[in-house]
């Protein structure tokens, strides 16, 4: 953490595991899973002194995230240990997130009163799949999935756990559907030819409900994102996919306002990695450097509609315009553009010769132009 701080990064310290004798679950509850209500003014006490210790210089430490992914229920995992937060409940109709809340409350003016900077995220959300519309995509999978689980969100906010919290942690994951270019979640209703990343839909979820209720005003994060891809080892196709999955997903997520956007993670897990395990660079660390530079700083503008099957997004970033477009169909699209821009440059920076007009295809392509 001090190394992170003297390089200008921002931590996410996320605090989980309950010690056998605060379980909820008696006995053989997992460490993953809630607090008892008798425990949780300790836990209290443990964030303040946590919080008092790791905000202050040499750490820096901000953002604190309650557990990962709790939207899980311990039963899954037959009451055992896992890397969920298991806080789910299946008898629940909100999957207990209403307890969660209790826990908030608990824990939230106790790190405010410790670090009143300090910002307090709901727990990275699995969000299983889309509950909304009827009946819900989650029934219709197979095998048919409750959508009780995506309902964890509003159980915190119905238990009154609104005030006490800043931001919506969530992860969002596409996986590689084994041809160049191409992703799907199901669970989601999202694939590569008709939304884009899974990240669109997601923030849009989260969104909706935090604005049913009223707190509109929170900030989002998607903590870990990646395009997946168990069987891909030394795949030169999925690399490929893996660099533009970067610069969409990054695109993407900027324009919905996200305050940050994390790959997880460097050396990976289902071949995600950035980089090669003697940490020799992977396309897509290439691509994500380039984004980087293309992106910082920048705000959104708008979407961009006007050309038929091509995805495309409108940044401001000081006196630069910048357009990041693919095509989302996976067809080449000859496009008209309305002048010649500044410099166009591929997903890994190398420049193209302006021109007034081009080709766009499933490469994502960066577009510079006046204000």
């Amino acid at each position: 953490m001090q190394n992170a701080s003297e390089k200008g990064m921002r931590v996410i310290l996320i605090v989980r595991s309950t010690p056998q004798w605060a379980r909820k679950i008696a006995g053989s509850g997992p460490y993953c899973g809630p607090i008892h209500p008798d425990k949780l003014p300790a836990f209290g006490s443990f964030m303040h002194e946590l919080v008092a210790r790791y905000s202050v210089p040499p750490y820096n430490v901000k953002y604190w995230e309650l557990w990962n992914e709790p939207d899980i229920d311990p039963s899954i995992f037959g009451y055992g240990d896992s890397i969920y937060g298991c806080w789910g409940d299946q008898s629940d109709s909100h999957y207990g997130g209403g307890y969660y809340a209790e826990m908030l409350k608990a824990a939230y003016p106790q790190i405010k009163a410790a670090d009143p900077q300090a910002q307090v995220l709901v727990g990275g959300l699995l969000l299983d799949c889309d509950p909304r519309g009827s009946p819900s995509v989650c029934a219709s999978l197979t095998p048919p999935h409750t959508d009780k689980p995506p309902k964890f969100l509003e159980g915190i906010l119905l238990g009154g756990g609104g005030p006490y919290f800043d931001g919506v942690s969530f992860h969002a994951y596409d996986v590689y559907w084994g041809a160049f270019g191409q992703y799907k979640i199901p669970n989601w209703n999202t694939a590569w030819d008709t939304t884009g990343p899974t990240v669109i839909a997601k923030a849009g979820f989260v969104k909706s409900v935090l604005a049913a209720y009223g707190f509109s005003g929170k900030f989002l994060m998607n903590t870990e994102t990646a395009i997946l891809c168990g069987s891909c080892s030394n795949d030169a196709i999925f690399e490929t996919t893996k660099a533009y999955y970067v610069a969409q997903a990054y695109a993407a997520a900027l324009a919905q306002g996200l305050r940050a956007n994390v790959w997880y993670s460097v050396l990976g897990w289902q071949n995600s990695g950035l980089l090669n395990s003697d940490l020799s660079s992977r396309p897509a660390y290439t691509a994500f450097q380039f984004a980087r530079s293309e992106l910082r700083d920048a705000t959104f503008v708008r979407e961009i509609t006007e050309y038929d099957h091509v995805k495309g997004y409108e940044f401001q970033r000081g006196d630069r315009r910048i357009w990041v477009l693919w095509s989302l169909d996976g067809a080449s699209h000859p496009i008209n553009l309305p002048g010649v821009p500044l410099a166009i440059y591929h997903v890994d920076g190398t420049p193209i010769p302006p021109v007034g007009s081009l080709t766009v295809t499933l490469e994502p392509l960066y577009l510079e132009w006046n204000p």
